[in-house]
């Protein structure tokens, strides 16, 4: 599964953290110290800038070095300690729902891709009354949600044509109803760097979505509004701050895999 050129993925983070994580992943690895030309040759870094990243890891403690080599530093292993069991998906994805949660006080929903559903796996509530909100555990077709869409268009279009028939089974009148216009759709969606639908999974409510892809699976949030109180419009300027979620969410699924502390079921 990859995503697509343009796809909604917010950056995880800078290159250079990117590079640090990978160089302490490899020394905690290790069974012996490692050499600067063992992390040269295994991570391709160019000699200036790994100088420049193991001065920074041993600055701050991560990392230590003896004339055998690199081996983790005390910091590492506070912070390895301070993980005992793995986490849940739903877990690491808590913080990102409860800030947008604060943010807007509207619905959010977190969920993953499902063989071409939604399945949603946790949510915060409005303060507003929203009965037809989804529960958690539901499953519904991701080409009438916006969470859905949002992580569909991390497909390609090959991807997306292997998953539905030419024709779409509605769940409103609103939903679109045939591939090929799901597929438009999802190629605007990669335009706009977000997903919406208005009331088309379910009547009097419409929905912002945008995706992540970590440890090989999709997930995405949403934010969900009644049709009578907040115009598409309305909704629409929200966008920034659901933006700002699924960056904080990519950020802990991705550092989740790194420390190979991610239960994704």
């Amino acid at each position: 599964m990859s995503a697509a050129d343009g796809a909604l993925l917010p950056t995880a983070g800078s290159r250079s953290v990117d590079r640090a994580l990978q160089i302490l992943v490899l020394v905690a690895k290790a069974d012996h110290p490692l050499r600067f030309s063992d992390l040269q040759r295994a991570t391709g870094i160019a000699k200036g800038t790994l100088h420049g990243i193991l001065q920074s890891l041993e600055a701050a403690r991560f990392l230590q070095s003896s004339t055998e080599g690199f081996s983790v530093g005390l910091a590492a292993f506070e912070v390895g300690t301070a993980v005992p069991v793995l986490r849940s998906v739903r877990a690491n994805a808590d913080f990102a729902l409860d800030e947008l949660f604060a943010r807007t006080h509207e619905t959010i929903h977190f969920g993953t891709l499902v063989e071409g559903d939604v399945l949603y796996r946790s949510r915060r509530d409005s303060t507003y009354d929203l009965r037809s909100a989804s529960r958690i555990g539901d499953r519904k077709p991701a080409y009438g949600t916006a969470l859905g869409k949002a992580m569909l268009a991390l497909l390609d279009d090959a991807a997306v044509e292997a998953l539905y028939p030419p024709e779409l089974v509605p769940l409103t009148p609103n939903t679109v109803t045939s591939r090929d216009a799901l597929i438009e759709e999802l190629r605007r969606c990669r335009t706009r760097g977000l997903a919406s639908e208005s009331e088309e999974s379910t009547l009097g409510v419409r929905c912002l979505g945008m995706a992540v892809e970590a440890n090989g699976q999709l997930f995405g949030l949403s934010l969900t509004v009644p049709v009578h109180r907040t115009s598409a419009a309305e909704l629409e300027q929200l966008g920034p701050l659901l933006k700002a979620a699924a960056h904080d969410l990519a950020i802990t699924l991705h550092a989740g895999s790194w420390l190979g502390v991610l239960e994704t079921r």
